[in-house]
């Protein structure tokens, strides 16, 4: 807070958000126990995806300026549509690049690439990083030379000790906000994942 004239006025901090979101679910789908694809995920996971990290953007003074989800999908144009749309629902900022003889490509980049520019044009004091990959321990490391203060976020399971000793400072995504998967609103979506696999098998 600067106080001015015996008025406090609020520090404004501006928010961006780069999301794994291929790693992510593929961790979701573990942690949930439900064997769903993480390139062709059913829509309600991405919902819990957001419950699960919607909290590092929110406070008093935050200004959220985007969220990237970054991932890699299976499947015609029209699944490409549909999976970005929902994004889109959810406030992500969808860049999906369509797997090519089961291999995913882009997706690390496109992320490394979003997070330095972003940061080299001062477009956000904070970057909430949800992965938990080795490899973008370096891209930490060079984003922080702009500034930015760098917040990892991801599953225990899955993560990299490396990329927590790169980041300023790190949360558990499940034990932050406690949360019970066998409590409203996780336990609606979770029946949602299961009808909706149970209708495409």
């Amino acid at each position: 807070m600067i106080i001015s004239g015996g008025r406090r006025t609020p520090h404004y901090t501006k928010i961006m958000g780069f999301i794994d979101g291929s790693n992510l679910l593929i961790e979701l789908s573990k942690e949930l126990g439900i064997d769903f694809r993480a390139d062709k995920p059913p829509l309600p996971a991405l919902s819990i995806a957001l419950l699960l990290i919607n909290h590092l953007f929110q406070g008093e003074g935050k200004i959220p300026i985007r969220k990237y989800w970054f991932a890699s999908y299976q499947g015609s144009e029209k699944d490409h549509i549909l999976y970005a749309k929902e994004l889109r629902r959810l406030t992500f900022e969808p860049v999906l690049f369509k797997k090519h003889k089961g291999k995913e490509k882009g997706v690390d980049i496109a992320l490394a690439t979003e997070m330095l520019v972003n940061a080299f044009n001062q477009n956000y004091d904070i970057g909430v990083l949800v992965a938990g990959d080795k490899d973008y321990a370096g891209l930490v490391k060079e984003v922080k030379r702009y500034g930015p203060i760098i917040h990892g976020a991801f599953f225990e399971r899955g993560l990299s000790e490396d990329l927590v000793l790169a980041v300023d400072n790190f949360s558990d995504i499940i034990k932050k906000q406690d949360v019970n998967f066998n409590s409203d609103p996780w336990k609606k979506y979770i029946s949602e994942i299961q009808e909706n696999l149970n209708q495409n098998n």
